[in-house]
């Protein structure tokens, strides 16, 4: 992709220019990291399947065999040095660029490994769906620039010829137009400058209006649909690593009290034995105080069980699944709530691991429970519907509801809103939907209650 200006043309505007630039850049650096990760990936193959000889037939070997399958990319070839070819690997990668414009991002990144004997190994692997779509995006932000550019400059060819004229009336009608047409071409660029800012102080929901259908429009649409995705993208992001610390600190906690418990409860076991005496008072305190730490010491191992599974992270294992037939198995093992289930009937199916989200649906019950717990008539709403290529549940029950100044900290673990509890229960359901490449929030709904809303896409 080259830059929104050519030669010695002057920018339309420094601010958008600039942040164009930075678009490219980071579009640049993002396809550089997938060739280096891809490089790291197949030398490593390499010396695992070759050890230190790295030769032609050691990765010959070890494509036809297990190891073939880690093989990176998803078309590999093998140059031998007679100048023939070993197919060890065709995906049928289509790297051919968007046809319709001639600054499509590559489609496909290509590594190439030396080998001692003079072999030559050639990976390809396909580039990220999402950074080709960003990047097609900043592509054509740049066309639509060169375009008002053009614009421009023929403008000012058209406008200052009636300046060299002789009649004050040619003068002055040319000043309306130009007064006009400046206004015109300057008003949504200068919406896009502020947007531009705005995004560059960290503001992802602004949003540039869409008006009309020239160059500027469609230059606005790309623009608020490309801050769309990466608002999206860094929230996701911010929500990873938030997710990442947490477990991290859970599992340092771990770490620290399961070890002391083994020789807690064997001391406990042991007490009532080193006592030889004839008290027989004493000997019954000795025991009944044994017998009372070991249930202690078995109950904090069951608190630290919880916090060893929250620690580890969500690995889904990705499959075609009803989830309307899911979430109708869910509903009918909950006993204790009357269940209203609504679910859109052209929902299809979507990929995703379906014991993992039986588990989101049943800690969001457990919630509902605990939240209509003596009310005359607890109920929980179960709902499905389409959204694009995603697909959106919403667990809704009749409980109290959660304050609007509650919910942002609503998934953070150890924010437990009922007695005893440790706070793990939605920070659990929040780390698989994000491993799916989902989002979860609480929402309102129709009777002001609790709702939490739970989007996934059918792709992930």
């Amino acid at each position: 992709m080259d830059g929104p200006t050519t030669g010695d043309a002057k920018p339309l505007n420094p601010q958008i220019d600039a942040a164009l630039k930075s678009g490219v850049r980071q579009a640049r650096e993002q396809y550089e990291r997938q060739g280096r990760d891809l490089t790291d990936s197949v030398a490593a193959w390499v010396g695992e399947a070759t050890g230190r000889t790295g030769l032609a037939d050691g990765v010959l070997r070890a494509a036809a065999g297990p190891a073939g399958a880690r093989l990176p990319g998803t078309d590999a070839v093998l140059q031998l040095p007679d100048d023939t070819a070993r197919i060890l690997r065709s995906g049928a990668t289509d790297t051919a660029r968007v046809s319709h414009s001639s600054h499509a991002p590559p489609r496909s990144v290509d590594v190439t490994q030396n080998l001692a004997d003079g072999s030559v190994l050639r990976v390809r692997r396909p580039t990220s769906e999402a950074w080709r779509t960003d990047a097609e995006n900043i592509a054509t932000a740049f066309q639509a620039v060169r375009g008002l550019q053009s614009l421009r400059e023929e403008l000012d060819r058209a406008f200052w010829l009636p300046f060299l004229g002789l009649y004050a009336v040619s003068v002055l009608a040319a000043l309306l137009v130009a007064g006009g047409l400046a206004r015109g071409l300057l008003v949504p660029v200068r919406r896009l400058v502020q947007a531009t800012q705005e995004v560059g102080a960290g503001n992802w929901d602004v949003c540039v209006p869409v008006t009309g259908r020239d160059e500027i429009t469609r230059l606005s649409e790309q623009f608020n649909d490309m801050i769309l995705r990466l608002g999206a993208q860094s929230r996701r992001q911010a929500d990873l690593e938030s997710l990442a610390k947490w477990r991290q600190t859970a599992g340092a906690m771990v770490h620290e009290v399961r070890n002391p418990l083994g020789p807690m409860k064997s001391t406990a076991e042991q007490l009532s034995l080193c006592y030889k005496g004839e008290d027989r008072e004493f000997a019954g305190f000795l025991d009944r105080t044994p017998r009372a730490l070991i249930e202690q010491i078995e109950s904090l191992k069951s608190v630290v069980k919880r916090f060893q599974d929250f620690s580890r992270p969500v690995d889904p294992v990705f499959a075609p699944l009803d989830l309307n037939a899911l979430v109708t198995d869910a509903g009918a093992l909950l006993r204790d709530l009357r269940v209203e289930a609504d679910l859109a009937p052209d929902l299809g199916t979507i990929h995703a691991d379906g014991l993992a989200l039986r588990q989101v649906l049943m800690n969001l019950a457990h919630n509902a429970q605990t939240a209509t717990a003596g009310r005359e008539r607890s109920c929980l709403r179960l709902a499905t519907r389409a959204a694009g290529e995603s697909v959106v549940l919403e667990v809704e029950d009749n409980g109290p509801g959660i304050a609007v100044s509650d919910r942002a900290r609503v998934f953070e673990p150890y924010q437990s809103r009922t007695a005893g509890g440790l706070g793990l229960g939605l920070a659990l359901v929040k780390g698989i939907v994000l491993a799916h490449g989902g989002s979860i929030r609480v929402v309102d709904d129709r009777l002001g209650n609790a709702c939490f809303q739970v989007e996934l896409p059918r792709n992930p």
